[in-house]
């Protein structure tokens, strides 16, 4: 089996080149890198030969193919998240929908970053303060939006701006 030392070497090349997620867990880049190369499961179940080998292909990737790792970017803070939810739900009131708050945002946060979100963790996975300033104009946006459609049906007289029964 892999010494202790040639499992932490992995994790850490890995790590290094971007292949690593502790939120995918086993499902990362890496984890399948090692399958690949392996047909092994777990790191742990690599045998002390084919943990070498595996070093080897990842100081390689690391020099020739690894993308430089940009600065760390900052993530969306606690107050943009916060005022996403509130205008998530002012959204809900004012426009409601069948779809949940956090569906919804969760949506909108998918078309503004342009990745795919799991519904079941941290919709704010891997959101940028930038990304959450955007999220947080369009909500804006859309509210307004919504808001004048419902001032436009009350004034052409109908009286029925957001009622399910047409006149």
């Amino acid at each position: 089996m892999a010494t202790g030392k040639q499992i932490q070497r992995i994790y850490a090349l890995g790590a290094q080149c971007g292949l690593l997620d502790r939120e995918l867990r086993a499902d990362d880049n890496l984890h399948l890198w090692i399958k690949q190369w392996s047909r092994k499961d777990h790191i742990s179940e690599l045998t002390e030969k084919q943990a070498d080998f595996i070093i080897a292909r990842l100081i390689d990737y690391k020099e020739n193919v690894c993308p430089e790792r940009p600065a760390e970017i900052e993530h969306i803070t606690g107050e943009q998240q916060s005022l996403c939810f509130r205008l998530a739900y002012k959204l809900a009131q004012v426009s409601p929908s069948e779809v949940e708050v956090r569906e919804r945002l969760r949506g909108l946060i998918c078309k503004v970053t342009g990745r795919e979100i799991h519904s079941d963790g941290n919709i704010f996975y891997k959101v940028s303060r930038d990304e959450g300033a955007r999220i947080i104009e369009m909500l804006k946006r859309i509210i307004r939006s919504e808001e004048r459609k419902k001032k436009r049906g009350d004034k052409n007289g109908t009286g029925t701006a957001g009622s399910a029964e047409p006149p």
